[in-house]
């Protein structure tokens, strides 16, 4: 049999546990799962729509390439990455430390054509160390850190489109009917 200590170490830890702090499992957390078939449009915008699309599934809404059978379509456009120095080593005149920013930005319309989310531009930036003896692997952060920038303005788009609250339609079928009439 436990002891009375050992009981009330248990509860106490039973009790922690169930909290979690606020972590839930992907998908799982408040607002639920992203319940619409969206088609991504990214003209311009390759590694935003690419990550859009892995957040979009990872969150429990469907992909389809087929404009018209989606329930959301969002249009990003114009992505931009820039990077800026902002220190310089006072001694060698060499960078230091780099500053790269994504800009992008995008749009979210109902498949009957009604916007939802009206043209926002968005910005996100993140900074690095320069290290001069290591050319090559700087390079390779910089692409890491555009990969990364870019998952995080998908994960801002996907949470949005995530509690977005779609406006009563007529199904898509009445539509086309009263408008061939």
């Amino acid at each position: 049999m436990l002891t009375h200590f050992a009981r009330l170490a248990l509860a106490a830890a039973l009790t922690l546990l169930a909290g979690c702090g606020g972590w839930h499992l992907r998908g799982a957390g408040p607002g639920g799962s992203l319940d619409h078939i969206v088609y991504v449009s990214a003209g311009g915008a390759n590694d935003v729509g690419r990550a859009l699309r892995t957040q979009i599934v990872n969150r429990g809404g469907r992909l389809t390439n087929v404009r018209k059978s989606a329930d959301l379509i969002v249009d990003i456009s114009g992505e931009r990455f820039e990077r800026q120095t902002l220190s310089v080593d006072p001694d060698t005149g060499k960078v230091r430390e780099v500053q790269l920013q994504l800009t992008t930005s995008f749009a979210v319309r109902t498949q009957s054509g009604t916007l939802v989310v009206p043209r926002e531009d968005i910005a996100w930036q993140l900074d690095y160390v320069f290290d001069e003896g290591a050319v090559l692997g700087t390079v390779e952060q910089d692409q890491v850190i555009r990969r990364d920038l870019a998952e995080i303005a998908a994960t801002a788009i996907a949470l949005r489109l995530q509690v977005l609250e779609l406006p009563e339609e007529a199904p898509i079928a009445a539509v086309n009917a009263a408008a061939a009439q």
